[in-house]
C-alpha cells in the first residue's frame, strides 16, 4: 500500500484532489460492502422463503394427487369387493358372469382408461370389461411383487413404458376371510397434453418444472413424454434443495412421494425466478449509492476547498519568503479558530521572526565580512613582510656565511666548517620553507583553471623533472595508462610534483626503490595513487599527515618543510575531491587523492 501511494499518480495530485477521492473512495467502498452484505442477507432470507413455499406447493398436488389416487381406488375396491365378482372367481367364471362384467364396465372412466380386468389368484385374466382397448404387455408377477397389495386394500402402481407409452396400474384385491383370491387390474394411459401441462405449471409457478416418476427412479415423465432422468439426487426429508440442470441454470427442487402410489412428484423452481425482487433492490442500492457518492464527492471537494485554501495562501507567502520577500502576509479570520486559523496566525508570527532574524543575519554578514577584509588585508601585510622583511635579513645571513666560507676557508678548522654548513643548510630551509608558506597561503585566493588534464604525460613528465639529476637506474618507475582529468594543469602538477618527490625522498635509502603511479575507477570519480617501498610510516600517526608542519620523520632523517602534503589536500579539495594515505613502517607507503570524473 505505501509502495502504491508514493509511487503511483495518487501521490502527485494536489490535497484538494485527494482528498474528494479517497472520500469517495471510503464512501463508494462502504457503500459497496453494505450492498453485497444486504444482497447476500436478502438472497438467503429469499432462497429460505422459495423453499419453503416450493415445499408447501410440492405437498400440495402430492395430496391431491394422492387424493385423486384414493378416490380411483374406492371405487376400484368397492367392484373388487362385490359379491357378484367373489361368486363368480368362486365358481370358475361359472356364475354372475353379466353382473361381474357390469362392474368391470362401470369401473371404466374416460378414453385414457384402456383395459379393466378381473385376475385369478394365478395371474390368470378370467374376465375383461367390453370397453377394453389395449392389451398392456407387462409380466403381472412384477407389478404385484412391486406394489405389495395387502387383503381388502388397493394401490395404483408405478409406471411403465411400453411401446413408448406410459401406462400405470389400479389394482385392489379381491379378498375372501383376509385370503386374495383375485385381483381388480385397471390400466390407465398418460396422455397429458402440453397445453393442460402448462396450465399446471402456470397454476404452480412462472417457469416451473413439474416431474412425475417411479418412486424406484426407473422411469420419469414430464406428463406428456418420457424423459431422462432429471440430474438432482432424490431427497425425501420434505426439505427444498439446489441443483444445476444440463444449462447450467441453478433450481430449487423439492420431491415428496405421492399417498397411495408408487409415485414421486418433483417441482423446480428457477432460482433467477426467486431472486427477481432481490435483483431489482440491488440495482435500486446501486443507484442510490452512486448518487450518495455524487453528494459526497461534491461535500468532499466543498470541504476541500475550504481546508487547501488557507493552505494555499501558506504555501505562496512560504514562497515569497524563499525568494527574499517578506510582505506577503497570511490573512486571518479573526472568527476563526480552528487549526488552519491557528496555523496562519503562528506562520504570520513566524514569518515576522524570519525577517527580524534575516535583517540580524544580514547585519552580522555584513560585520564579519567587514572582519574578514580586515583580516586579509593583514594578511597581506604579513605575507608581503614575510616575503620582504624576512627574505633580507636571511639573505644577509646566507650571504655573510658563504663569504665567510670563501675568504676564511683555510684558517678555519673542522668545527667551524661543520657549523658554517650548518648555517647555509638551515638558511635554506628556512628560505624553503617561506616559499612554501607563502604558496600555501595564496593558494586560497587563487582560482581554477580547469582544462583537461592528461594525468599520464603529466605523470611522465614530473618525474622525468625530479630524476634528471638522479642516476639513471637508481629508481625503477612504473607509470600506468592513466585516464584524462578536468581541473587546473598547474595545480595537479604541483600535487605530484609533491607525491613522487616524497615517494623518491622516502625512498632514496632503499637499494632497489620502486615507485608506481597508478588508478582505480569507481562510477562519479578516479582514484589516482603514488605508491613506494620507502620508510613508510605508522598508520596511528595518518592523520597528522596533511597538517602544516606535521613530520613523521626527524630533518636529519630526510629534508622537507612538513608543507607539501598540507599543499597537497588544499589542492585537491579546491578541485571537489579527497585524500588519504596508507603505510607500513620500513615497508613502504601509498597516497591516494580523487578527482570527479570527466
Amino acid at each position: 500500500m505505501g509502495i502504491w501511494y508514493n509511487g503511483s499518480w495518487f501521490s502527485r495530485l494536489s490535497i484538494e484532489k485527494r482528498l474528494p477521492l479517497l472520500i469517495c473512495s471510503l464512501l463508494l467502498l462502504a457503500i459497496l460492502i453494505f450492498s453485497f452484505a444486504t444482497f447476500y442477507a436478502l438472497k438467503k432470507a429469499t432462497l429460505e422463503i422459495g423453499k419453503e413455499r416450493l415445499s408447501t406447493l410440492t405437498k400440495e398436488l402430492s395430496t391431491l394427487f394422492g387424493q385423486s389416487a384414493q378416490v380411483i381406488l374406492k371405487k376400484s375396491s368397492e367392484v373388487a369387493g362385490e359379491n357378484t365378482v367373489l361368486m363368480y372367481l368362486q365358481s370358475g367364471g361359472k356364475k354372475f358372469r353379466g353382473e361381474t362384467l357390469k362392474a368391470l364396465n362401470d369401473l371404466h372412466r374416460d378414453s385414457t382408461w384402456v383395459s379393466e380386468e378381473l385376475i385369478d389368484d394365478k395371474l390368470t385374466t378370467v374376465l375383461r370389461s367390453d370397453k377394453s382397448t389395449v392389451k398392456v404387455n407387462v409380466n403381472l408377477k412384477d407389478v404385484l411383487s412391486f406394489t405389495r397389495i395387502s387383503p381388502d386394500a388397493g394401490k395404483v402402481g408405478k409406471i411403465y413404458n411400453v411401446k413408448g407409452l406410459m401406462y400405470y396400474p389400479i389394482i385392489s384385491a379381491v379378498t375372501v376371510k383376509k385370503n386374495i383370491i383375485g385381483y381388480i387390474l385397471a390400466w390407465v394411459k398418460i396422455q397429458a397434453t402440453p397445453k393442460a401441462v402448462a396450465q399446471l405449471s402456470q397454476l404452480v409457478g412462472t417457469d416451473a418444472n413439474f416431474y412425475i416418476g417411479d418412486i424406484d427412479g426407473s422411469l420419469w415423465t414430464n406428463m406428456v413424454k418420457i424423459i431422462p432422468k432429471p440430474p438432482f439426487k432424490v431427497n425425501l426429508s420434505g426439505k427444498s434443495t439446489e441443483y444445476t440442470d444440463t444449462n447450467g441454470e441453478k433450481l430449487l427442487i423439492n420431491v415428496k412421494a405421492i399417498p397411495n402410489t408408487g409415485w414421486l412428484i418433483a417441482i423446480a423452481f428457477p432460482e433467477r425466478i426467486v431472486l427477481t425482487g432481490v435483483n431489482g433492490f440491488v440495482n435500486w442500492l446501486f443507484v442510490i449509492g452512486l448518487t450518495l457518492t455524487a453528494i459526497g464527492m461534491f461535500a468532499a471537494w466543498i470541504m476541500s476547498r475550504n481546508i487547501t485554501r488557507p493552505l494555499k495562501e501558506l504555501t505562496a507567502a512560504a514562497t515569497a519568503i524563499s525568494e527574499g520577500n517578506y510582505s506577503l502576509p497570511v490573512a486571518v479570520d479573526v472568527n476563526n479558530t480552528n487549526e488552519l486559523g491557528k496555523l496562519a496566525d503562528a506562520f504570520n508570527i513566524m514569518k515576522a521572526q524570519v525577517y527580524n532574524m534575516h535583517n540580524e543575519l544580514e547585519n552580522r554578514v555584513m560585520e564579519r565580512t567587514l572582519q574578514l577584509k580586515e583580516a586579509n588585508k593583514e594578511l597581506e601585510a604579513f605575507s608581503y613582510s614575510v616575503s620582504h622583511d624576512l627574505r633580507t635579513p636571511l639573505r644577509a645571513i646566507n650571504g655573510y656565511a658563504i663569504m665567510l666560507k670563501e675568504d676564511y676557508e683555510n684558517t678555519l678548522d673542522d668545527e667551524g666548517h661543520r657549523i658554517l654548513g650548518h648555517i647555509i643548510s638551515n638558511a635554506k630551509m628556512m628560505g624553503q620553507l617561506i616559499d612554501d608558506l607563502l604558496s600555501f597561503s595564496r593558494l586560497g585566493k587563487k582560482a581554477l583553471k580547469r582544462t583537461k588534464v592528461e594525468m599520464e604525460l603529466l605523470a611522465q613528465t614530473v618525474v622525468n623533472e625530479l630524476l634528471v639529476q638522479e642516476p639513471e637506474d637508481k629508481y625503477k618507475v612504473q607509470i600506468s595508462s592513466l585516464p584524462a582529468a578536468e581541473g587546473d594543469e598547474v595545480m595537479l602538477k604541483q600535487v605530484l610534483m609533491n607525491l613522487v618527490g616524497n615517494a623518491i625522498k622516502y625512498s632514496s635509502k632503499k637499494t632497489e626503490p620502486e615507485i608506481e603511479i597508478g588508478f582505480k575507477e569507481e562510477e562519479t570519480k578516479t582514484i589516482y595513487y603514488v605508491k613506494d617501498n620507502g620508510a613508510g610510516f605508522d598508520m596511528a600517526y595518518a592523520a597528522k599527515l596533511y597538517g602544516v608542519f606535521q613530520r613523521l620523520h626527524s630533518h636529519d632523517e630526510f629534508e622537507g618543510s612538513g608543507v607539501g602534503l598540507a599543499l597537497v589536500k588544499r589542492i585537491i579539495e579546491k578541485h571537489k575531491g579527497e585524500t588519504w594515505a596508507e603505510g607500513m613502517e620500513n615497508v613502504g607507503a601509498v597516497f591516494y587523492f580523487s578527482l570527479p570524473k570527466l
